[in-house]
C-alpha cells in the first residue's frame, strides 16, 4: 500500500463511523485503513467491526495507554510508504489524499504535507476556516519553523500526511506532555525537512466539548507543556545555529502571549476559575507581564465579568503583545 490511514481512537463512536467513511470515500485507492482502538467502552469497537473491505483493518489493544503511546502503536501498524494520524473524529474530503501524495511524489525532499482546515462544530456545521498561506507551498525556508516557534501550533493536525521514512528519522511522538503532542512532531520535522502545503481545505476539524483538547486548555495544562515543547525543541536545534538559539526568550514571551489570550478566551465565555489559571500561568513564564495593565484589567474581570475588560480594550489597545 502506498498509504496508511491510521485512527487511534477511544470513545468516539458518536464521530468515528462519519470519519471512516470520509477515509473510505477518497478518490486515491492505494491505501490501508487502519482503526486502532485504545479500549473504548462505548459503541467505538461495534461500528468498526460492522465495516468490512480488504483495505479495513481494526485493532483493539489489550492495554489502555495515553494519547502519544496509542499514536505511537498506529505508527506500528503502518506499512505504507505515507502515514496519516487521523483523528477519529475528524474528516477528510475525497480528494486530499490524492493531491497531498501527489505533492509528496514530486517533491521528494519534503517531509510532511498538511492543507487548509475547516473547523466544524459537533453537528458539522461550519464555524471557520484555517488557512496559513494564500497558495500552495513547498517550504525550503523555514517558513513553517519559525512560526511554530513564534505563532505556536499552525499545522493542524487533521490532514497532515507524512513520509514513514522522516516518523522513523525523528522517533515516536512524546509522551512527556499532553498538550502539544503533535506540534512537537511536527516542529522536529520542520527542522530537518522542507514542508509541503496545500491551500485547498481538504480537510474538517471538530470543535467539542469532549475533545481531549477542551479539557487540557480549561486545565492550564497546556501552558506548562508548551514551555516544556519549546525547551526540548531547543535542544533539538544544533548548537551552530545562534540565529534560532538567540530567539529563545522571545519564544517564550510568545508562549506567555499566548496564554494569557487563552486565559482572555476563557473569561469571555465565563470560565473564570480557568482564566485565573491562565493567568497565572502566564506570569510564571514571563514574570514581568504583572507591570502590563492589561493583566491586571483581565484578573478583576474573572470576579466582575468581562464586560469590565471590554470596557478598557480601547485603552489597553494600545499595548502589545509581550
Amino acid at each position: 500500500m502506498k498509504v496508511s490511514v491510521c485512527i487511534p481512537t477511544y470513545n468516539t463512536g458518536k464521530f468515528i463511523g462519519e470519519t471512516i467513511e470520509s477515509v473510505l470515500r477518497q478518490t486515491f485507492s492505494d491505501y490501508e485503513l487502519v482503526v486502532c482502538d485504545n479500549l473504548s467502552t462505548d459503541e467505538t469497537e461495534e461500528i468498526c467491526r460492522a465495516v468490512s473491505g480488504s483495505r479495513f483493518k481494526y485493532v483493539r489493544f489489550d492495554e489502555f495507554v495515553g494519547q502519544a503511546a496509542n499514536w505511537n502503536r498506529a505508527l506500528e501498524q503502518a506499512t505504507g510508504e505515507f502515514v496519516i494520524l487521523l483523528h477519529s473524529d475528524d474528516i477528510l474530503e475525497a480528494d486530499f489524499l490524492q493531491q497531498a501524495v501527489s505533492m509528496l511524489e514530486d517533491n521528494k525532499d519534503v517531509g510532511l504535507v498538511h492543507c487548509s482546515v475547516t473547523h466544524i462544530d459537533e453537528t458539522g456545521k461550519t464555524l471557520t476556516h484555517q488557512r496559513l498561506f494564500e497558495h500552495d507551498l513547498i517550504d525550503r525556508d523555514e517558513q513553517h519553523l519559525k512560526k511554530f516557534l513564534f505563532e505556536g501550533c499552525v499545522i493542524n493536525p487533521v490532514g497532515v500526511l507524512v513520509r514513514r521514512a522522516v516518523y522513523l528519522d525523528v522517533g515516536n511522538f512524546t509522551d512527556k506532555i499532553v498538550w502539544g503532542v503533535d506540534p512537537h512532531m511536527w516542529t522536529r520535522i520542520a527542522l530537518k525537512f522542507p514542508i509541503g502545503y496545500l491551500s485547498e481545505p481538504l480537510a474538517k476539524y471538530r470543535v467539542h466539548s469532549n475533545s481531549g483538547t477542551s479539557g487540557v486548555m480549561k486545565s492550564g495544562r497546556y501552558a506548562t507543556d508548551e514551555v516544556w515543547m519549546m525547551e526540548d525543541v531547543f535542544r533539538h536545534i544544533p548548537p551552530n545555529r545562534t540565529d534560532l538559539h538567540s530567539e529563545f526568550k522571545r519564544v517564550l514571551n510568545r508562549v506567555a502571549h499566548r496564554t494569557w489570550c487563552h486565559a482572555e478566551d476563557l473569561c469571555s465565555r465565563g470560565d473564570n476559575k480557568s482564566a485565573r489559571l491562565g493567568i497565572r500561568r502566564a506570569l510564571e513564564i514571563a514574570p514581568a507581564m504583572i507591570f502590563e495593565k492589561r493583566v491586571w484589567a483581565l484578573w478583576l474581570a474573572t470576579f466582575f465579568g468581562y464586560h469590565f475588560f471590554s470596557r478598557l480594550r480601547g485603552v489597553l489597545g494600545s499595548e502589545r503583545g509581550v
